[in-house]
């Protein structure tokens, strides 16, 4: 089956979708073209220095918690583990993904997962399945926002996109840094793919709870 693809505006039925070519070409930052692959490109990370390289550090502890945290909440234990990226895309059928925006930081976020594991965390038995891996991502980053107001970094979630199909391959990668963490359970493995573009001036300090705003309960299920 060829990917497909649908904007998960969760008005819509799953089945309200556009046959879309998932082969992607861009530049990159580097000024260099690239084009979907199977296996993840190299990360920029090890080329920052300073207050950038503390902020990947926190922001990859960040994102594997709400990961772990996502997931428990559906009833599904995930462990990270050090499976090859392009071992599990062979396994999987969804790929949701939702970008973001801030003065300091900016990218994507993608997360791959089986259908097994859609089925698995479904609320509502018989639900799309579709539908529920763009919620996921959504929520995910949902997960991430909120521990990122804890370091007055406010970012701008967009609308998710879902990919289904079998032979999956990945967009390119066109920030500054990404960055993938694979996560296994007894009902399959998954991945999460994170890239970023952070600002020079970016300062993460961690602010008093007393002092932040209150934020979306992380549990609460946002439908658009």
């Amino acid at each position: 089956m060829d990917p497909r693809f649908w904007v998960s505006h969760h008005s819509l039925k799953a089945g309200q979708q556009k046959p879309f070519p998932f082969k992607v070409k861009a530049t990159n930052q580097m000024g260099e073209r690239v084009e979907s692959q199977t296996s993840p490109p190299t990360s920029l990370v090890d080329a920052l220095v300073g207050d950038s390289t503390e902020a990947v550090s926190l922001v990859d502890g960040l994102l594997q918690d709400a990961t772990r945290a996502l997931f428990a909440t559906y009833g599904v234990k995930f462990d990270l583990d050090g499976t090859q990226i392009a071992k599990i895309l062979k396994s999987v059928e969804f790929l949701g993904m939702i970008g973001f925006s801030s003065r300091s930081l900016g990218g994507s976020l993608l997360l791959a997962l089986p259908l097994n594991v859609l089925e698995r965390s479904l609320p509502t038995p018989g639900g799309s399945p579709a539908d529920w891996c763009g919620e996921l991502a959504n929520q995910l980053l949902g997960r991430l926002k909120n521990q990122l107001l804890k370091y007055q970094v406010v970012i701008n979630p967009s609308l998710p996109v879902v990919v289904s199909g079998d032979g999956m391959c990945l967009p390119a990668s066109t920030r500054q840094i990404t960055r993938y963490f694979s996560f296994s359970s007894e009902c399959g493995k998954i991945f999460v793919r994170l890239e970023m573009a952070i600002s020079p001036a970016l300062e993460l300090e961690r602010q008093d709870d007393k002092q932040r705003e209150d934020s979306i309960d992380e549990g609460e299920l946002l439908l658009f």
